[in-house]
């Protein structure tokens, strides 16, 4: 198991980069209006919410 420990790491690392990417990308103008973003209504949320909308 010693010798796997960088293996680890490094999926760690590579996952939480993944992650981080995707999460902009999300975010990002140019999908943050589509329909497919697993996070639109979450960004439209907080747009009404920001406009002062209930």
């Amino acid at each position: 198991m010693k010798l796997m420990h960088p293996f680890a790491l490094g999926s760690v690392v590579t996952f939480y980069a993944f992650w981080k990417i995707q999460d902009t990308l999300c975010e990002s103008e140019q999908y943050a209006n589509d329909l497919k973003n697993p996070k639109y209504n979450e960004i439209q949320a907080r747009k009404r919410k920001a406009e002062g909308g209930h």
